[in-house]
This record gives C-alpha cells, sequence and structure tokens, in this order.
C-alpha cells in the first residue's frame, strides 16, 4: 500500500492534520505497530463506499521481517467484521503475501490513482470472509 501516500509525504502539517481526522473518527479503528521498542509502522481500518477496509504501513526500514504480517494477524483477531476488504498495487508482492498469508483472498482487480507514483496503477482486490 507505500503507493497510496499523501500528496507530499514531507509535508509536517498535513501529516499532523491527517492524523488529527484519522483519531478523532470513531469509525476508524487505528493501532501503531511497536517492534523492538520502537514505532515501526500502523494498521487500520476504515468503511469506504459501504465495505470495511484494512490497511497497514511499515517503515521501510523494517521490510522482511514479518512484522505486517503478525501485525496484521493481531489485529484482525481484535476486529470481528466480516467481510474485510483490502487492496495493494498489483505490483506489491510482498503486500499481497501479507493478506493472502492472513487469509485474505484475491478477488478481481482495479485501476486507481496512486500519489506516490504519480500515476494510476493497477490494484488487486481481497476479501476476507472468515
Amino acid at each position: 500500500m507505500a503507493a497510496f501516500t499523501s500528496a507530499d509525504p514531507d509535508d509536517r502539517a498535513a501529516f499532523d492534520a491527517h492524523w488529527a481526522r484519522v483519531t478523532a473518527d470513531p469509525g476508524i479503528v487505528n493501532r501503531t505497530i511497536e517492534f523492538g521498542g520502537e514505532v515501526v509502522g500502523h494498521v487500520a481500518s476504515f468503511e469506504q463506499g459501504g465495505e470495511r477496509e484494512v490497511t497497514y504501513w511499515i517503515d521501510r526500514a523494517h521490510w522482511g521481517r514479518g512484522i505486517a504480517t503478525r501485525a496484521l494477524r493481531f489485529f484482525l483477531a481484535e476486529l470481528p467484521t466480516r467481510p474485510l476488504h483490502a487492496c495493494a498495487a498489483a505490483d506489491n508482492a510482498a503486500s499481497i503475501r501479507v493478506l493472502t498469508n492472513c487469509g485474505f483472498v484475491a478477488y478481481g482487480t482495479d485501476r486507481g490513482f496512486a500519489l506516490a507514483r504519480g500515476a494510476e496503477i493497477d490494484e488487486v482486490l481481497l476479501r476476507l470472509d472468515h
């Protein structure tokens, strides 16, 4: 999901305003991911288009350690809502693997604009039913 970032990831004021909205919205469930006593990311769930979605982000310095998979598994155990939906850039095999390792199943594709890439990209749509 790293492709779907803010317009300017270095804009601290925009980041702070975004997180103020996220933390104030009772419909968003958001958890901080810690690893080795350090904050390394977050995992969240929100409603979009009438469907409950999950998202997560891990600092690049911590990729490849299984942190996202473990964090998402813990989060899913806490969040009983099903079905849950997710999407990932079609070329992001690691993110798709995290989701499928946690039980999500790919059911379709779509196109979406990815600010981090400045272009429309192919997406894989996934769902967790149980």
